[in-house]
């Protein structure tokens, strides 16, 4: 079963009606209390990790004085260092992505667009650079990985001023992306993933590196996973021209079976390239996507 959201600042409904994106994301990020990432190498950040053993070539700066004093044992204070690293965010900008269920507060692509943000902001934070590549065959939209306020409004403002429309991406434009990506970076990307996984092994070879950590979010809403109730329903092709009328109660479980296979295909696949993976609803707070975010974040560290 879905579980749908119970905090008001994380429920897309609610915060779908905020057009300031730079607004949304910092009354989501730091009204939930959600905390800047860190790495687990040792360093001279500002948070404590543990104490170690004092080896006679390291600084006595290092030594921990009171330790000393109470046990006579000679032992280093070490700490976690932030990440400070280059995020890319991909953003699937194509027609099927504007599709929003009768009973839906918001489109798939107003949920990633949020989501996004809130991802960027995180980034912002923490010190990170952040990027974005997105768009569909139509356009598409590329900001090289930077720092600094500037480059986080403008970065809200690209996202914010897309609009979903024509196919997906292509290989030649993911070729494209490849070959500007920074040498070491975290790459999200947010799609409906409804096609094309057949070609994402290539698309995403570059997450086979040690020096990438891809995290892919698929974006559904509720309804393309069990379908409406009613007596007829006419399929209209997003990205194309075609269309059917069927009987829901007809095909449901097929199509059930089927949304199931296509998902559970989709994790095999992005495993293959090292991607981790996670499916969200445009039902479900957008809390489940940052936790998972950084999750997934921390486990790559």
């Amino acid at each position: 079963m879905v579980q749908t959201s119970k905090n008001p600042l994380l429920d897309p409904g609610h915060l779908a009606s905020i057009e300031d994106l730079s607004l949304l994301s910092r009354v989501v990020v730091e009204g939930n209390h959600f905390g800047a990432h860190r790495s687990r190498r040792q360093g001279h950040g500002n948070e404590f990790f543990q104490y170690r053993a004092y080896e006679p070539s390291e600084d006595l700066k290092s030594v921990d004085w009171k330790v000393f004093a109470k046990t006579g044992e000679l032992v280093s204070r070490t700490y976690q260092e932030s990440t400070n690293s280059n995020l890319m965010i991909v953003l699937d900008a194509s027609a099927s992505m504007d599709y929003q269920g009768e009973n839906s507060n918001c489109s798939k692509f107003r949920y990633a667009q949020m989501l996004a943000s809130c991802l960027l902001y995180l980034g912002h934070r923490q010190g990170d650079r952040i990027g974005l590549f997105g768009g569909s065959d139509h356009f598409q939209e590329w900001m090289f990985p930077r720092s600094g306020r500037e480059s986080f409004k403008s970065i809200l403002a690209c996202v914010g001023g897309m609009k979903p429309r024509g196919a997906d991406l292509d290989d030649l434009l993911w070729d494209k992306f490849k070959n500007k990506l920074p040498r070491q970076a975290t790459v999200v990307v947010i799609s409906d993933f409804l096609e094309g996984e057949d070609q994402l092994f290539d698309r995403l070879g570059f997450a086979r590196s040690s020096r990438y950590a891809c995290i892919c979010l698929q974006i559904l809403d509720p309804l393309e996973e069990v379908l409406p109730d009613a007596e007829a329903i006419r399929f209209v092709e997003m990205e194309g021209e075609g269309e059917v009328s069927v009987s829901p109660e007809r095909i449901r479980s097929d199509y059930k079976g089927r949304m199931v296979e296509h998902i559970e295909k989709l994790g095999t696949v992005l495993a293959r390239t090292g991607a981790e993976f996670c499916t969200l609803r445009t039902n479900q707070e957008l809390g489940l996507g940052i936790r998972r975010f950084l999750g997934m974040r921390t486990a790559k560290k």
